[in-house]
């Protein structure tokens, strides 16, 4: 059942993408990273998890790294209620407007 919520977040930040534009690649489960989305030579890796209290710096510590390789920029998708995403900037710990 959570791979689907899972899966289901990840569309869902994937469309809201989409609409405003960007060009975005689902990474097959989920290795290195969930999307990636460029728009206008703006890069951005997207890790999402779903019904996640706190996220540790292990399960952030990979998108970083391979943001910092790509020149990307890293944004962690935290489910709320309801599996409602909320865009966090790793880098600015603010909220991610695509």
């Amino acid at each position: 059942m959570s791979y689907r919520k899972g899966r289901r977040l990840e569309y869902v930040v994937r469309d809201m993408f989409r609409r405003r534009g960007w060009v975005v690649v689902r990474a097959a489960a989920s290795k290195p990273v969930d999307l990636v989305c460029m728009k206008d030579g703006h890069t951005v890796v997207v890790e999402c998890k779903y019904n996640k209290r706190y996220v540790t710096w292990g399960e952030v510590e990979p998108l970083v790294r391979l943001a910092e390789k790509a020149g990307a920029e890293p944004v962690l998708v935290l489910a709320e209620r309801r599996g409602r995403p909320v865009l966090r900037s790793v880098e600015k710990w603010d909220v991610f407007k695509p």
